[in-house]
């Protein structure tokens, strides 16, 4: 054999070689298919047929086809994005709204704009520049608000409030912070035993509520009344209850500070409804009439921009606000208006001064009263034994009434006596606040 035959021979063993090397490393690495001419058999297909995919014509992807822009929000547009992030929150009434304008003149600019827009004024809060509206759709609200922003400070969701549910014994369940303080053992935990017949002399409570039936617990002209409800329906007795534990004069309905006069201001209905709108109107009606002690035994988890100003309306004019902590046995949330940082939240123990079964919880909670098995008047002629974090308010609201008679500068020294002279308790803070509320400070 030649030199030459030779060399072709040792080139072709090696290009085969190199081949199989590459095969090999094909299969290893997954690249089989790219490199494969014959076709493989596989379950289900035949292994003589032609592979589709290997005849298919090759394509080749062109550029992406451009995405047509999102069109731009006009500023109308982004003002009605604006008022629909507003009005359309979790406990809002549908198609409500409460506005507050910067002057006068502002409120009476949208008076005139939203006449032929089918906006109608539900109410109006001059003390506040506020009005209540119900629309049909937002496009009329924010064509009668126009364009100047600066003619208003804000607008707001009107959130529906309600009473808390009034538990009574079936209500109640066995173990920790049920034990009941049978009706007026109350009295004693709270240091306010002994003659009371003056506790509270010369000092307004407003029971801001559902209204105050003239039960044989009040004496005669104890009571002013006003209804900003005026439906002409039966009062609900949530509020004669709230009433007589404030200022009770009768041996089975007493109150803490019966002496003080009560301020009957009616927000609610006979179901015990209301909205923020109505409670901001109730709560200035209360200060406008002199009320030093507010208590707003009801609530909502809405943040009303409007019950915010009329808090601060109210103690400009020197009242404190008393408010429920709420019923529902939360861990991290107290209600409005009592999760409002100046107004006086709060919460309800038991017998043993374990944080009652049903009271919220939560930051800013400032003090706690008797709250499970609590006796008072109802409606118009009856007693009644609940538990609730409303009757604990008015307890407190009693407290503060009896500490004013007694010399303590109204408003904000108030409230810090209350806070001050309270029993501190085993629990936490935001779970009792600074303790239970004591009538005389030891």
């Amino acid at each position: 054999m030649n030199e030459s035959r030779l060399r072709y021979l040792w080139l072709g063993s090696s290009v085969t070689l190199v081949t199989l090397l590459l095969v090999v490393v094909a299969r290893d690495r997954g690249w089989w298919t790219l490199l494969e001419t014959a076709p493989t058999s596989r379950v289900g297909i035949d292994a003589t047929a032609p592979s589709a995919a290997a005849h298919a014509p090759a394509t080749i992807a062109g550029p992406l086809e451009k995405q047509p822009a999102p069109p731009k929000l006009t500023k109308e547009d982004k003002r009605l994005e604006r008022l629909r992030s507003r009005l359309q929150r979790e406990g809002a009434i549908p198609k409500q709204a409460v506005i507050k304008f910067k002057s006068a003149k502002a409120l009476q600019e949208f008076l005139r704009r939203a006449a032929g827009r089918k906006i109608t004024i539900l109410g109006r809060l001059d003390a506040l520049s506020a009005v209540r509206v119900a629309y049909n759709g937002l496009e009329q609200l924010r064509d009668a608000l126009g364009a100047d922003a600066e003619l208003y400070e804000g607008v707001d969701g009107n959130y529906v409030v309600k009473v808390p549910d009034f538990l009574q014994q079936e209500d109640r369940p066995s173990g920790a912070g049920s034990a009941s303080f049978e009706g007026l053992d109350f009295f004693a935990a709270i240091d306010a035993t002994g003659d009371r017949s003056t506790w509270g002399l010369g000092v307004t409570v407003a029971v801001v509520d559902t209204g105050v039936f003239d039960h044989m617990t009040f004496g005669e002209n104890q009571i002013t009344h006003y209804d900003l409800v005026n439906d002409g329906q039966p009062f609900n007795g949530h509020g004669t209850a709230m009433a007589s534990l404030i200022a009770g004069q009768d041996s089975q309905a007493p109150g803490v500070a019966p002496a003080s006069h009560i301020l009957d201001v009616r927000v609610a209905d006979s179901q015990g409804y209301s909205d923020t709108f109505t409670l901001a109107a109730g709560i200035v009606q209360a200060a406008n009439a002199g009320a030093l002690v507010i208590n707003v035994s009801l609530g909502s988890y809405g943040d009303s921009q409007a019950v915010r100003d009329a808090v601060a309306y109210a103690e400009s004019r020197g009242a404190v606000v008393v408010a429920a902590a709420g019923n529902d046995h939360t861990s991290n949330q107290i209600s409005f208006p009592a999760a409002i940082s100046s107004v006086i939240s709060v919460g309800s123990v038991d017998a043993k001064l374990q944080q009652a079964y049903y009271s919220n919880s939560g930051q800013g909670l400032d003090v706690s009263a008797p709250g499970v098995g609590i006796q008072s008047a109802y409606g118009a002629d009856m007693l009644v034994i609940g538990d609730g974090t409303s009757q604990a308010t008015a307890i407190a609201s009693g407290v503060l009434a009896y500490a004013i008679s007694r010399g303590v500068p109204p408003g904000d020294s108030a409230a810090a006596w209350l806070q001050q002279s309270a029993q501190p308790l085993s629990q936490s803070a935001d779970r009792v606040g600074a303790g239970l509320v004591q009538a005389q400070s030891k």
